[in-house]
């Protein structure tokens, strides 16, 4: 498994530096694919609790976030997308209210959170400042994964996910932070002073683990190991990015209202 991990991150790691470092409407679209495989997870996966979301709506209204987004603020676009499918309620007999309500939780959860990873992008800096995301998330998961194995014995969230320990949590928080101040160090174009990216890379681990318990609520719920195998020796599109999915927005609130 480790193996497999380790030859899909050497593939994917070129692709993303090329998406991240071209920006634009690769990034944009790029965003529209991984959403699109992202929510079709999501809504295979509720259905194991009886729920048929609306898929093409969820479809559509990715798309419309992201082409909208730079014309409309994305809170009107929601709103419309929100009335949108409300007013489905009175044309299509077919879903009932619980088939709805999930079919727009995964349309916030999912484009939605995505979108912040164009946005950053889009800053000042923004190739430097985008990449926090990842490296808090992936460092993160890296760093909590082999100090957990070594090292834990006390659990974080047994009933969420038993494997999960808390002296991983916190090498997950170190190994975030530390990787955060060597980033900036080594790439002092980010503009961003080595006490910033401690702040980022501690409180962003924090919230990377939160993310990634909460896919963990979301699969046990739906009586589900993993979201899919799009990604081998990762799972699916949610599995390996269910931290980022978080992240990107809590990073782009420090940058747009607290810098």
């Amino acid at each position: 498994m480790l193996k497999t991990r380790v030859i899909s991150a050497i593939v994917g790691l070129p692709i993303l530096f090329f998406i991240l470092i071209k920006g634009g409407n690769v990034l944009k679209i790029t965003l529209v694919l991984v959403s699109i495989l992202g929510l079709n997870e999501f809504y295979n996966a509720t259905k194991n609790i009886g729920v048929r979301p609306v898929k093409f709506f969820g479809y559509l209204s990715a798309i419309l976030l992201y082409f909208w987004e730079s014309k409309i603020a994305k809170v009107d676009v929601l709103v419309i997308i929100t009335m949108m499918l409300f007013l489905l309620f009175l044309t299509n007999k077919k879903y009932n209210l619980k088939d709805y309500a999930l079919t727009l939780m995964g349309i916030i959860y999912i484009p939605l959170f995505f979108l912040y990873i164009q946005k950053l992008r889009e800053m000042p800096a923004g190739m430097y400042i985008v990449w926090f995301v990842f490296i808090v998330s992936w460092m993160t998961d890296t760093f909590a994964y082999f100090t957990g194995r070594f090292f834990g014995k006390h659990k974080l969230a047994p009933t969420i996910s038993p494997k999960k320990t808390i002296e991983g949590a916190i090498g997950g928080i170190i190994g975030s932070t530390i990787s955060c101040a060597v980033f900036v160090w080594l790439f002092p174009q980010s503009n961003v002073s080595i006490y910033l990216s401690v702040i980022i890379g501690l409180f962003g681990s924090i919230i990377a683990q939160c993310g990634d318990l909460i896919a963990s609520f979301i699969k046990r719920n739906c009586y589900i190991k993993d979201f899919g195998n799009t990604i081998p020796g990762h799972g699916g599109i949610l599995d390996r990015f269910d931290s980022i999915l978080f992240v990107s927005p809590f990073i782009y609130f420090i940058f747009q209202y607290l810098i």
